[in-house]
């Protein structure tokens, strides 16, 4: 029962810091888009010695979204801590067993599945063909499996103000 209730406040505390925008899902790093603005700024100002340079280079570089504060594990711990009246070392115990439970079954093939939250599922990747990206060398990617996981449709109305 006591498993239960941290379960369900380690969802709302990644819910609400998802909400914060302390958390987020992006499709690069940081790091990615400051290099991908510095280049672009780069590039410009490289093509600006031409006609068609100036033009490129009288074009503004793509805005670059703030880094969002990171919800680490201790934020985490004393967050479900907080809300269920447990310490923080009973909290850490309880969030560690839920994490080791849920890698355990999705690391077994099953689907866990967090009403209201989401799924983890084990995806399959299969062997590819790939190249090195230095020398162009053809290379075999082995197949290989890895953890997904896909939002539930109520926090995504949450997410987007239909809820």
């Amino acid at each position: 029962m006591r498993l239960s209730l941290v379960l369900v406040a380690v969802c709302l505390s990644v819910a609400d810091a998802f909400v914060r925008g302390e958390v987020r899902r992006s499709a690069c790093t940081f790091d990615e888009l400051q290099t991908q603005r510095c280049s672009t700024a780069l590039f410009a100002a490289k093509a600006s010695k031409s006609k068609k340079g100036a033009k490129m280079a009288s074009k503004k570089a793509p805005a670059v979204a703030e880094k969002p504060d990171t919800f680490k594990k201790a934020d985490f711990v004393a967050a479900v801590s907080e809300r269920t009246g447990m310490t923080k070392k009973e909290s850490e115990v309880a969030i560690q067993a839920v994490f080791d439970t849920v890698m355990e079954e999705v690391g077994a093939g099953k689907r866990v599945n967090l009403v209201g939250f989401g799924t983890f599922t084990l995806k399959d990747r299969s062997a590819r063909k790939g190249r090195n990206p230095q020398t162009g060398e053809e290379i075999d990617i082995p197949a290989s499996k890895a953890p997904g996981f896909t939002v539930a449709k109520a926090w995504k109305d949450i997410l987007n103000g239909k809820a």
